[in-house]
């Protein structure tokens, strides 16, 4: 995962570098006075960085997360289609989500084999002191489609801009994370299982701003675990809000 995304930011990096080595002359006052200017890079579509809080909705009181602890970072590419000559535009991609939920209580997810043999997923409590974060992380492959309208088309680096669109995503990993402190000295325990987690996931998303600055929206339709496999066969599900941004 950490490959991955040090794949994606470097990939932008070197194309800015590249765009940057080609100058732009732009005249001052006077015709015979001139400078050189930087030029933007040109590259096709937009890098979206988004930033959010996950808020965990489920049916059952035992699940509870601190929502500044359960975040997202999700890096997304998107290459705009424009629809005729309308100020409408979609837009498909292809990135990463990567959420994180951290539980309010000293508990972790485990998995254990009921009485028809099959494995569930469980909350079990830490009984060890000095517990200073749990949480579970979950990475997906990721496909967001939207429909995008900007005010002005022509210039979308400073447009008011509104988007509505659909996401389809593969869980890739999951693990549990357990942070302690025992007599000044920290400890962290990791332990990687996909925890009954539903491998595919779906749901509707929501876009406004300005430029490159945008509020966004994510309702998942579909439970985090699967059917009657999650912590006390949970229905739960997550929503995310938060700040974009556009790379180029």
């Amino acid at each position: 995962m950490k490959n991955l995304i040090a794949i994606l930011i470097l990939s932008t990096v070197s194309l800015s570098v590249m765009a940057e080595g080609v100058p732009q002359l732009k005249a001052e006052r006077g015709p015979m006075k001139i400078r050189k200017r930087q030029a933007r890079p040109d590259v096709p579509g937009h890098l979206l960085i988004e930033f959010g809080v996950n808020l965990l909705l489920n049916d059952d009181p035992a699940i509870e997360t601190e929502i500044l602890g359960s975040r997202t970072l999700n890096f997304y590419y998107l290459y705009d289609f424009r629809i005729g000559n309308s100020k409408f535009f979609f837009l498909p991609g292809i990135g990463v989500g990567l959420d994180r939920y951290k539980f309010d209580e000293d508990v972790t997810l485990t998995r254990t084999v009921d009485g028809l043999g099959e494995k569930v997923t469980t909350f079990d409590t830490i009984s060890t002191g000095g517990i200073k974060k749990s949480m579970l992380a979950t990475n997906y492959l990721d496909i967001p489609l939207e429909l995008r309208f900007y005010g002005n088309p022509n210039d979308q680096r400073r447009s008011f801009k509104v988007g509505v669109g659909f996401k389809v995503g593969m869980l890739m990993s999951s693990h549990t994370k357990i942070k302690m402190e025992q007599d000044g000295d920290v400890s962290k325990l990791k332990v990687k299982d996909n925890f009954n987690l539903t491998r595919f996931r779906y749901g509707v998303t929501g876009r406004v701003g300005v430029g490159g600055f945008n509020v966004f929206y994510y309702q998942s339709l579909t439970p985090l675990f699967e059917k009657d496999k999650g912590p006390n066969a949970t229905e739960a599900s997550n929503i995310t809000i938060g700040l974009s941004f556009t790379g180029f």
